[in-house]
């Protein structure tokens, strides 16, 4: 084939995390050639509304979708946590990236109170963040936070915290890293990360992956970049999702990883946070994922919390 058009979105992370998939295309094969195609998603177009709100569960994903199976690009990029359940007819994912740092990251003012602080009485600490599931961990972990919905792009939600909207904001640290943003540097603002321990990450954050058309010569050559430990965590973390009927824009959140050779992964649905292990096999793991949807199901049913 020609050159592989890989599209993305418009924003500067998305723009560099295409520039990784391309990087590790030209490290598997030096002959392959790609070209960048922007292409601008509804979740992109409407900023005037929460994410929740818009109601769809492939905001940022849909138009790649139909520029794959259209032929008008070879692969698409996409921040795996923004990926709905289910793909597109014909399509498949062809590569998963090795996975960046898990961890969400509070980031304040410069000398700024931080939230549970002691001195402002009543007053509320306002954490900007879109997600139904920092908002609501940030309630449980912060004693005096409230959350305010925030959209767009890492650079944009930065600008509107310099402009005193928000007390704090929350962000991922792999995209902060993507974006050489030095945390430890910054004469303006103080990143704290936040343990995933404490805080758990959306299910795929900080993983990169491309989609395809299904038995396309684009994605036999994606399969080369894959990395196999972090398609692990990505296939059981989805799974979860799935046994839980949850989309990207639900409070629920999946962090799967490996220890001493066994699959640990942590979970949490409307409150209810579960631990389960199992063997390092994805079969084993998938099978974990079920039994632990099933135990945060019943927690909810019984209206549970942070059990």
């Amino acid at each position: 084939m020609g050159k592989i058009r890989v599209g993305t979105r418009g924003s500067r992370l998305a723009l560099k995390q295409a520039a990784m998939v391309q990087e590790a295309l030209r490290q598997a094969d030096s002959h392959i050639e790609t070209e960048i195609v922007v292409i601008h998603t509804k979740g992109d177009k409407i900023l005037d509304k929460p994410l929740a709100a818009i109601g769809d569960k492939g905001i940022f994903v849909s138009e790649f979708e139909q520029a794959l199976s259209a032929g008008k690009i070879d692969i698409a990029v996409h921040s795996a946590k923004d990926l709905p359940m289910t793909l597109a007819k014909g399509l498949c994912i062809a590569a998963v990236l090795p996975r960046g740092d898990v961890r969400d990251v509070l980031v304040v003012p410069k000398g700024a109170r931080l939230p549970g602080s002691v001195g402002d009485g009543t007053r509320k600490f306002v954490i900007g963040s879109g997600s139904r599931r920092r908002q609501e961990q940030a309630v449980q972990v912060w004693e005096n936070v409230v959350c305010k919905d925030i959209r767009g792009n890492v650079d944009t939600r930065l600008r509107k915290l310099k402009e005193g909207s928000y007390d704090g904001i929350i962000l991922a640290k792999a995209g902060l890293d993507r974006l050489d943003i030095d945390i430890r540097e910054d004469n303006e603002l103080t990143y704290l990360p936040i343990p995933p321990e404490q805080f758990l990450p959306a299910a795929c954050q900080g993983i990169i992956v491309a989609e395809a058309v299904q038995g396309s010569l684009a994605e036999k050559l994606c399969r080369q970049i894959t990395d196999g430990k972090t398609e692990q965590c990505f296939l059981v973390e989805r799974e979860v999702l799935a046994r839980l009927s949850a989309n990207c824009s639900e409070p629920a959140a999946a962090w799967c990883r490996q220890e001493e050779g066994m699959l640990v992964l942590d979970a949490m649905y409307a409150g209810n946070k579960r631990q389960l292990t199992c063997k390092a096999e994805t079969a084993a793991g998938l099978e974990m994922a079920g039994r632990i949807a099933k135990l945060l199901k019943e927690a909810s049913a019984l209206g549970g919390k942070l059990g």
